[in-house]
């Protein structure tokens, strides 16, 4: 059983999201929550527009954060090479193939370490 259970016991998969596709959400999320809150900030008149102010910074991180979201979640932008989008399946066909290629290097490595031992001792029975 490789997931949860839910109360009536049906089996529910865990699975879990690349990681640019949770940090796009988080992104995403933070613009959002900042927008809200510099929403309830101008309805209750705790800041306004005329003035520079907190609110403004406000809205400049909210804007970045939802254009920097945006484009993790298209793939593109200054993120997208900090966080991998390969699925589960796919970075665990990756890390099996990277293990093969070990295992087969290794295999290599002493099958040359086998030759030039014999040939060592050919050589060192021939001196004798």
């Amino acid at each position: 059983m490789n997931g949860a259970t839910t109360g009536s016991g049906e089996e529910v998969g865990l699975f879990m999201h690349p990681p640019a596709v949770a940090v796009s959400r988080l992104l995403i999320g933070s613009g959002f929550g900042l927008l809200l809150g510099i929403g309830f900030a101008l309805q209750n008149t705790r800041a306004s527009l005329t003035s520079i102010n907190a609110l403004h910074g406000f809205a400049i991180v909210a804007i970045i954060c939802l254009t920097l979201g945006w484009q993790l979640s298209n793939g593109k932008g200054p993120l997208a090479s900090q966080f991998s989008t390969e699925t589960d399946e796919a970075m665990a066909a990756r890390v099996r193939e990277d293990i093969e290629d070990v295992k087969r290097s290794s295999d290599v490595n002493n099958a040359w370490a086998e030759l030039e031992a014999k040939v060592l001792t050919n050589e060192l029975s021939e001196e004798e």
